[in-house]
């Protein structure tokens, strides 16, 4: 964290019932010297090239260090999802892993038994859409927040006046923590959400962290593969005159895929399950985020080696061939993306089925690669021999 930074409290709610609440809670945040973030003010970042919702959203996603929710009688406005913007911006800070604090107007936890038991009654005196129950029900599942009712802004105030200290002592207790078990987590490998696992190890600590890296690290080379879908490469090009020449820089591009392939299922199958542990073994954090770098070091060279076919200047008559070994990088490139959104999706959902129901839940993330198209390159390959040998 930068010097001089101020940490943030993004505040979501309903605006038009609850404007002059949120005002009184910005001038709170701003006594604990904290930076309040609220959509209403000028001060709230915005992007001119993109919507409110997106807006709102990155908001949350790059700027929230605490998020404190306050749901009144109104739903808000309703996105396509269905969800208001109030609802996205909690999931958001949900999947960023922030301190969370939710306020409940007290009317409607107390009605909330009532409309369980009769979900079509009429309840248009207390809410202005019976989604605002669903929505208090839904956060409310969540054991890790902690839901309070108030009936005005002095008592949500009087909770953060009391709650967000213990921030700053859990910020103290983590410290000791680093520093007694000499635990070491720079911050280029491992982000505020990642370093809170690392500390806190909350139950599946060791999948969540696996799953967060890989995100974070496949995010990190998105510039890499926006070269590679136009094909832009830096390195110089790279001429072939003697038809030997080309046989053998085909043979070494091969020979460096298969090991590539290679690499890639031993870290996903093999090592990945060793550094997180056999069942009821805990796992080992640096070996958690070494299996993530690697394998996004490997995506990152396999995306490499395909652009070194664009710098390559040799006679036509092999472009063939060298399309076939081309799209040998497809498949594990596909397979890597797919995998990493897989865990990073399913594993905090089945963590979150297993807090609910206590029940068992089996994920089967076995990695296979589909072997390249070796009857087109042999064909290719035969092709060529005609031609020059």
């Amino acid at each position: 964290m930068p010097i001089g930074y101020k940490p943030t409290v993004f505040v979501s709610s309903t605006c038009f019932d609850l404007g002059q609440v949120r005002s009184d809670i910005r001038d709170l945040i701003q006594t604990f010297g904290l930076e309040p973030i609220l959509s209403e003010y000028d001060s709230f970042p915005v992007s001119p090239d993109t919507d409110t919702i997106s807006n709102c959203l990155r908001n949350v996603r790059e700027k929230a260090d605490i998020f404190v929710l306050i749901i009144g009688g109104r739903y808000g406005f309703q996105t396509d999802s269905g969800k208001s913007i109030t609802n996205l911006e909690y999931l958001e800070a949900k999947k960023k892993g922030v301190p969370i604090y939710v306020f409940v107007n007290t009317s409607i936890m107390n009605i909330l038994p009532i409309w369980k038991n009769n979900p079509d009654a009429d309840f248009s005196s207390h809410v202005e859409n019976q989604k605002v129950f669903e929505f208090v029900e839904s956060v409310s599942h969540f054991k890790s927040n902690w839901v309070y009712k108030f009936d005005s802004a002095s008592e949500i105030k009087s909770a953060l006046l009391q709650q967000i200290p213990y921030l700053f002592m859990d910020s103290l207790e983590a410290r000791k923590k680093l520093k007694d078990n000499e635990i070491n987590l720079p911050s280029d490998l491992y982000p505020p959400k990642a370093a809170r696992l690392v500390i806190e190890k909350p139950d599946g600590w060791e999948h969540l962290l696996f799953a967060f890296l890989c995100k974070t690290y496949l995010n990190r080379l998105e510039p890499k593969k926006f070269d590679l879908e136009y094909g832009i490469s830096f390195n110089d090009v790279v001429v072939i005159d003697e038809p030997q020449d080309v046989f053998d820089w085909i043979t070494v591009r091969n020979n460096e895929m298969l090991k590539l392939i290679r690499l890639t299922t031993t870290l996903v199958n093999e090592a990945a399950m060793k550094s997180i542990g056999e069942p009821g073994e805990e796992g080992d954090y640096r070996k958690i985020q070494h299996v993530c770098q690697r394998l996004l070091e490997v995506y990152e060279q396999i995306i490499n080696w395909k652009l070194s076919f664009t710098t390559l200047d040799v006679n036509e008559d092999f472009e063939p061939i060298l399309e076939v070994l081309s799209g040998f990088a497809n498949d594990p490139l596909t397979k890597i993306e797919q995998f990493v959104n897989r865990v990073y999706i399913e594993i905090p959902k089945a963590l979150e089925n297993i807090e609910h129901s206590d029940e068992h839940v089996t994920l089967d993330f076995t990695f296979v690669l589909e072997s390249p198209d070796v009857d087109s390159f042999n064909r290719e390959l035969e092709n060529i021999g005609r031609l020059y040998f």
